[in-house]
Formats: structure tokens, C-alpha cells, sequence
């Protein structure tokens, strides 16, 4: 049942906006199976650590394997360079069982593909399940010990859900991807153990239990997608309904036919290929996946590969008896090999090679507008590398991507360039920048003003993704754009001094009535669909959208004789502002950023502005 209701959730299906609960209906099961068998070992004097981790490898480990490999292989033939490099990446990290920390990390970086363009997202679960594996023999062996068993599991729980609500307003994707923060899940199916002992007698009571647990569980499932973003937490209806149907041992006879049963002894497969090709169909065909015969025909290739890796993987191998030290060294073997190739492949950035030139070209044109630079640690250099001059980007991505707006003028004056990596926070003095990333972005500010005031650039040019600061683009709030105004005229006295020239980037253009997907922009080495065409953005739109901050901006540059204002919307947009060139090509990542193309265009049509700011004279 869990795992039909994920599997309707993930392809959108009406009526189950709440189906991620049933990932947390998984750990539930979890708990209560593992808890349960290592107890009874233990009071048969027969538990051994080896023997429960090769039943937990021969379990999990192959059909695991394969579904990795095998969508690592369709990303092969199928993924854009950058896209399969980011697929090499989640691939390694589920081979080692620790892909939630990954997504947890990746979570907040500012360039984080979307949910639907990680092909092995669902496997943050399966790796926090085995976290939970790896843990709990040894905390019940110990516990086991004592007369107090229960007592202990339930405590780690008590601490585990404190430590989510504590950690909740912090950090809500470490609350729902990191195991620590989900164990109160697992031991509320360790604590229907003793439960279902004290119910057994009362027939009544387990009839109550539960029917009230199937109430709880499916009204729950309707109005918990509002809850999304409370991670775990929101699901804890749902998990304690879980852990009192499995106490009550009151199965619904709805659930005992036998194509119920037959779902749920190959749930693990089920589970394991539905995202990938959910993913896959997704990127091949577009907007057509999601046809009515798009979703039967994605249920019916589940079907087939789910039957497939049932019987010709996983069944031989946990029937598998031979030594557990060959086991092990079987297991240890396949998954270095594997991760070795995956990590090459990530290394490799893509292997780009598998691309004719035409399609490389294509791809280096439409990647983020500061691709063209070369990085060395958090910095990155562009424009003439021996330069007798220097300039400074300094700002977020919205200054970043004028690297390759400005990069071929700076090579052909002998200038040299410089700016961070790290995007995502406003660099104005006395901003503070919005959570959960005040502190990072607090410390990043000032190492990169630090920076740039010792710099011996003469040129410093200045963005921001203004609209995040001001709470809109048209009108902005009155004392945001106060902090914003004073806060740039604050940068601008830290980082002056004699010779010194500013360049301002004001309020970028936003086609953002368009749909973006980054995946299918590029191309791949087989076919598929391309994303749908995006129409020009109105000019009277654009200026009507930027002309606020560009005004805002302007007049904290009033007084100042070394600086100037570039208006993006003037410049760019002619008799309106093109999205995608005439041969396909996207000059938009997405409704804020150039790709290198939309740079380059940019820095031609801002030409005139560009080499007075870099001209000789003394003021701009």
C-alpha cells in the first residue's frame, strides 16, 4: 500500500498530494520488522552482527545496484553533459548508502536542480534506511541487556523529535533528509512491538486500534501536503496511525487478495525503478509523460522492470547461502567498481565527448553566463589572464553572469577579471541577508569585501538580484529600498579610493512568464523532446518591471562622479526582450540569468557603455 501511494504521488496523480507520508510509513515497517527480529535473535541467544548485515546486503545491495546502474546507463545515452555529471554524483552517493547527506548539502546551493531533475532523489530514503540499519542492532544488543528496553528505544525517539522541532526553523532540509532527525519514525514501529503483546488479548481494542489507525492514516494523507515542508514532522499523524495498525494485527481484507500481496513482496523493486523512469519519461518526451497514456504507459514499464528485478535479481540473491566473508568481499567489489566508474564519469564533468562538435558548441552557448571563466578555489579569472589592468565583479549570480558579457572586451583591451563562485547573498553593507543563510552569507560578504577593498583593481562593477531585496521589482517597499540605497552608498565609500570606477548593474531583465527546464534546453546524444517555446518578453513590461529599482539605484549614485549606472532593460530589449535566438538557442537559464549566448548578446548591445566605463578618462 506505502508504496502505490509514493509511486501515484510522484506522477501526480490527483487525490494523493499527501503520498510522501508514505516514505514515512516505510520507516515505520522498518522499525517494527528490524527491531522485532533482532529482539527475538537475542532472546534465542542467536544474534550475530555478521549474519544481520549480510541478510540486510543480500536484502537490499543487488537490486540496488542494478537500478542505479541501469539509470546510470540510460543517462549515458540520453544526458546532456551536465546533467549526467550530476546524475555520476547522486549515483555514487547511493552506491554508498549516504545520498541523503548529499541532497542535504546540495539543498540550499543556489543553482540546485529541481526535484525532478535528480534521477536517484528517491534514494535519500532508502540510504537513511540504511543508516537506521547500521545503528540499531548495536543500541538494541546494548539495550537488550537491561530490563528496560522499550524504555531506551523510546527515548532516542522522545530525543530525535525534540531534535527535529529544535532544528526545524534552522535547517528544514536537514530535519528531512538526515536520519537522526527521522528516527522517531523508526522507533514508533519498534514501540508497536510491545504494543501489539498488550493488545493481543482484547479483541475489541484491536478492532478500534485499528480502523481508528486506517482513519487517521488516509484523512491524513488528504491534507498533509500542506505540511510538506515540516519534513518529517508532518507526517507524524500518519506514522503513529501506521505503528497502531501494526500493533492491532487487524489486516483489511482489501489488502489480502493476492495482487495486494504480490505489490507488496515486490514493493522494494517497485519502489527502487518507479523515480527513474518517472524521471526519464519526464525528460524523453515532455509534456506527453503526462497524458493519461503517458502515465499508463509509465505504470506498465514499472510493472515490467519491477517483475524483472523481483525475480532475476533479487530472489537468487537472497537465496544465496555461501560464505558471508565471500559475500562480503562480493558485495565490497561490485560497488567499488561501480563507483568508480560513476566518480570518473563525475570527474569527467559529463564526458562531454559523447557529444558531436556542433552539440558541444550548442551546449557551451547555453550554459550559466560565467562558464566561460576558470575557477581556482572559490575565485574565478576571466578576460586577459596577463592583464595590466584589472576589473572586479562583486556581487550574487546577477553579476556573475556578466563574465561572459564582458570577457572578449576585456581580452581585446588587455584587462584581466576576477569575481567569486559562491552565489546567493546580497554583498551590501548593512543588509542582513534572509535565512537559513544569514550566517553563511555574513561571513562570505565580508571576506569578499575584503578582497576587493585590498584589490588593485581599478574597476569594480556591482550587482544584485535587486527584487530579492525589495520585496518586488514594480513597487518597491519603502523601507527595503531605504536599506538597499543606503546600503550601496556604504559599499561604494568602504571600497573608493583615488582612481577607483564603479560600474552599477541595475535590475536584470525577467522573462519570468516563461517555463525554464534547464534539462531539456540542453542537448543529449539520443533524442528528445525540447522544452516549449518561450515568446519575447514585452518591452513595456520590462521597463515597466525594472524602472523602480533602476530609479532607486540612480539616485544613490546622484553624488557620485566615479560611477554608472547600466539599465539591463534599456540596452537588452530592443522592441522587446528576446528569450530564445532564431536558431533555438536560449539566451535565458532561467528568468533571471543569461546563458553565455544571452551574455554575449548583452555585452554587444552594451558595448558603447562598456568602453566608456573602461576608457582612460577620469571620469565615467
Amino acid at each position: 500500500m506505502a508504496v502505490c501511494i509514493v509511486v501515484l504521488f510522484h506522477l501526480r496523480i490527483g487525490g494523493f498530494g499527501g503520498g510522501f507520508a508514505g516514505v514515512d510509513v516505510f520507516f515505520v515497517i522498518s522499525g517494527y520488522l528490524i527491531t522485532g527480529h533482532i529482539l527475538r535473535d537475542v532472546e534465542r541467544g542467536a544474534f550475530s552482527f555478521a549474519a544481520f548485515y549480510a541478510r540486510r546486503a543480500r536484502r537490499i545491495l543487488p537490486a540496488l545496484v542494478v537500478t542505479i546502474m541501469l539509470t546510470f546507463a540510460a543517462g549515458w545515452l540520453w544526458l546532456p553533459p551536465d546533467e549526467l555529471r550530476q546524475l555520476a554524483k547522486e549515483a555514487t552517493h547511493g552506491l554508498l548508502s549516504i545520498a541523503n547527506i548529499q541532497y542535504w548539502r546540495e539543498s540550499n546551493q543556489y543553482f540546485a536542480p529541481s526535484a525532478d531533475q535528480l534521477g536517484l532523489l528517491h534514494l535519500w530514503s532508502l540510504s537513511a534506511e540504511e543508516q537506521f540499519y547500521l545503528v540499531s542492532p548495536l543500541v538494541v544488543v546494548l539495550l537488550s541487556r537491561t530490563r528496560h528496553v522499550f524504555t531506551g528505544i523510546a527515548l532516542a525517539g522522545l530525543l530525535s523529535i525534540l531534535a527535529a522541532i529544535i532544528w526545524l526553523p534552522r535547517d528544514p532540509d536537514a530535519v528531512f533528509f538526515l536520519t537522526p532527525f527521522r528516527a522517531f519514525e523508526f522507533v514508533l514501529g519498534a514501540l508497536a512491538i510491545p504494543l501489539e503483546r498488550r493488545m493481543a488479548p482484547w479483541t475489541t481494542v484491536r478492532i478500534l486500534a485499528a480502523w481508528g489507525g486506517y482513519a487517521v492514516l488516509f484523512s491524513s494523507l488528504l491534507v498533509i501536503a500542506r505540511f510538506q515542508r515540516d519534513a518529517g514532522l508532518g507526517a507524524l499523524p500518519a506514522s503513529i496511525a501506521t505503528a497502531a495498525i501494526i500493533a492491532a494485527n487487524r489486516p483489511l481484507r482489501l489488502f489480502a487478495n493476492r495482487g495486494v500481496l504480490a505489490i507488496g513482496r515486490s514493493s522494494y523493486s517497485l519502489y527502487l525503478v518507479h523515480w527513474p523512469v518517472i524521471t526519464f519519461a519526464n525528460f524523453i518526451f515532455g509534456e506527453r509523460a503526462g497524458s493519461a497514456t503517458g502515465l499508463i504507459v509509465q505504470l506498465l514499464v514499472m510493472a515490467v522492470l519491477t517483475a524483472a528485478m523481483f525475480v532475476l535479481v533479487e530472489q537468487p540473491i537472497r537465496r544465496w547461502r555461501g560464505a558471508q566473508w565471500k559475500q562480503a568481499t562480493a558485495f565490497a567489489t561490485v560497488i567499488g567498481l561501480c563507483v568508480v566508474a560513476t566518480h570518473a564519469t563525475f570527474k569527467a564533468d559529463g564526458v562531454a565527448g559523447r557529444l558531436p562538435a556542433e552539440q558541444r558548441a550548442r551546449l557551451d552557448l547555453q550554459r550559466f553566463g560565467m562558464s566561460p571563466c576558470v575557477r581556482s578555489g572559490d575565485d574565478c579569472e576571466f578576460g586577459a589572464p596577463g592583464g595590466s589592468r584589472m576589473v572586479e565583479l562583486l556581487g550574487d549570480s546577477y553579476v556573475h553572469q556578466y563574465v561572459a558579457a564582458l570577457d572578449d572586451h576585456l581580452k581585446s583591451n588587455s584587462i584581466r577579471g576576477r569575481t567569486s563562485t559562491v552565489g546567493g547573498c546580497p554583498m551590501l553593507v548593512g543588509l542582513v541577508p534572509r535565512p537559513p543563510r544569514t550566517a553563511e552569507c555574513m561571513t562570505l560578504r565580508d571576506r569578499e569585501l575584503a578582497r576587493v577593498r585590498t584589490s588593485p583593481a581599478d574597476f569594480v562593477v556591482i550587482g544584485q538580484a535587486w527584487h530579492l531585496y525589495l520585496n518586488g521589482m514594480a513597487a518597491p517597499d519603502e523601507q527595503k529600498a531605504g536599506e538597499v540605497r543606503d546600503g550601496l552608498q556604504a559599499l561604494l565609500r568602504l571600497l573608493d579610493r583615488p582612481g577607483r570606477r564603479f560600474l552599477i548593474i541595475g535590475a536584470q531583465v525577467r522573462p519570468v512568464t516563461c517555463g525554464f527546464d534547464h534539462m531539456r534546453m540542453q542537448p543529449g546524444p539520443l533524442w528528445h523532446a525540447p522544452p516549449p517555446h518561450c515568446a519575447p518578453l514585452d518591452l513595456v513590461r520590462a521597463h515597466a518591471e525594472s524602472g523602480a529599482i533602476d530609479g532607486l539605484l540612480e539616485s544613490a549614485l546622484a553624488e557620485r562622479r566615479n560611477a554608472i549606472l547600466l539599465r539591463p532593460a534599456d540596452l537588452y530589449c530592443d522592441e522587446d526582450c528576446p528569450v530564445v535566438r532564431d536558431d533555438g538557442v536560449w539566451l535565458f537559464l532561467d528568468p533571471g540569468h543569461f546563458t553565455v549566448a544571452g551574455a554575449r548578446l548583452m555585452g554587444q548591445r552594451t558595448a558603447p557603455l562598456i568602453s566608456r566605463f573602461f576608457s582612460d578618462t577620469s571620469n565615467p
